[in-house]
């Protein structure tokens, strides 16, 4: 039972999925020496392709050069003391906005994943509520859906199914779209342009969505009409809402951003602040002795907080998966997964009847 072929897919030979799964596990089963050296190497390369960036360059250079600069003017200047800088203004003004931009990030990202958790499920099971739920009394065979003359309870289906993948593939659209709430849509001439653009075909696919809601809804009243008791067809229309408080709440983290004037000024103040400390850096070099030292702690100061300030842009717009890191990947969650998925449900309930879309 449960065998599995899929040896192209995974390099098994026919097993039970038990087995295969033990297998698995014993295949990719590494020392903890392994897991640390290619989690530090992965970490470095992470770093490089996903945070480094011409903000961090630029802050990186001004500050090893000022620093550079700062050693060499004050080097016969006993009365030098650049230690005694406060890092006050970094923290509050840099290292504090950034952090909470991080975590709002963070937050609308897992509220993505709720409603597209939401979606997937609720999918599911109102294809097979509209599907093969029946209403049939036992004390009358003849009643339920079997009782419903010149119903083609097949092509019903097949209808209920043609509206929920188009609700799928219209909703990947929607995510799918460019972002059209950056600062630079706000106060540029070109940006503005750009999304009137995008916000055009953004209404556009929104009333697609809100109009396949109501077709969903008329089939619920469809089966109101052939006997389909009320709590059965409450619970339906309470599945339309959560599908529907689901789009609506994925619009609203796709059209609006983290606070848009604390990212600004973090943007700014990532790259402008770490150069001022150079005397603080020259400071280091003095009493180290290494101004190779100093420079490498003023580019690594840097490199801290202008790629903490990317990680907030990685997660402005969750739905780029596919670009981003650790964005929500809309094409693997509304892609051929669900439509693969309604499609083995289909099978199941109306076993032996025409191919979806061969009507």
């Amino acid at each position: 039972p449960n065998v599995i072929n899929n040896d192209e897919a995974t390099g098994l030979p026919n097993l039970t999925l038990s087995e295969q799964c033990h297998a698995m596990g014993k295949r990719y089963r590494h020392t903890y020496l392994y897991l640390s050296t290619m989690g530090f190497l992965s970490g470095m390369l992470v770093v490089i392709q996903y945070l480094l960036r011409w903000e961090c360059i630029v802050s990186m250079g001004l500050s090893v050069g000022l620093t550079i600069y700062v050693y060499n003017i004050t080097q016969n200047d006993v009365n030098f003391d650049g230690g005694s800088m406060s890092w006050t203004l970094l923290t509050f003004a840099v290292v504090t906005p950034l952090t909470s931009s991080v975590g709002m990030a963070f937050t609308r990202r897992e509220q993505a994943l709720q409603y597209m958790k939401t979606i997937r499920s609720t999918v599911i099971q109102l294809y097979l509520a509209h599907s093969s739920w029946d209403w049939n009394n036992r004390q009358k065979p003849e009643s339920g859906r079997k009782a419903c003359e010149g119903v083609d309870w097949v092509e019903y289906g097949d209808d209920i199914l043609d509206e929920l993948l188009a609700l799928v593939e219209e909703l990947r659209l929607l995510l799918l779209l460019p972002t059209s709430s950056r600062s630079r849509h706000k106060v540029t001439p070109t940006g503005i342009r750009e999304a009137r653009d995008i916000n055009v075909l953004s209404s556009k696919i929104h009333s697609l969505l809100v109009g396949r809601m109501g077709s969903l809804s008329a089939k619920c009243e469809f089966l109101k009409l052939h006997g389909l008791p009320g709590n059965e067809a409450s619970r339906i229309r309470q599945w339309e809402q959560f599908i529907l408080d689901a789009i609506e709440g994925l619009n609203m983290i796709k059209c609006y951003r983290t606070p848009q004037a604390l990212r600004s000024y973090s943007r700014l103040l990532s790259v402008i602040v770490p150069p001022f400390f150079a005397p603080y850096y020259a400071d280091l070099a003095k009493s180290t002795g290494s101004l190779t030292l100093a420079g490498f702690y003023a580019a690594l100061t840097a490199l801290a907080l202008t790629g903490l300030f990317e990680c907030v842009t990685q997660l402005e717009d969750p739905f780029f998966g596919h670009t981003t890191l650790d964005g929500v990947n809309v094409e693997k969650e509304l892609g051929p997964s669900v439509r693969d998925h309604l499609l083995l449900l289909r099978g199941q309930v109306f076993q032996g009847e025409r191919v979806f879309g061969s009507r």
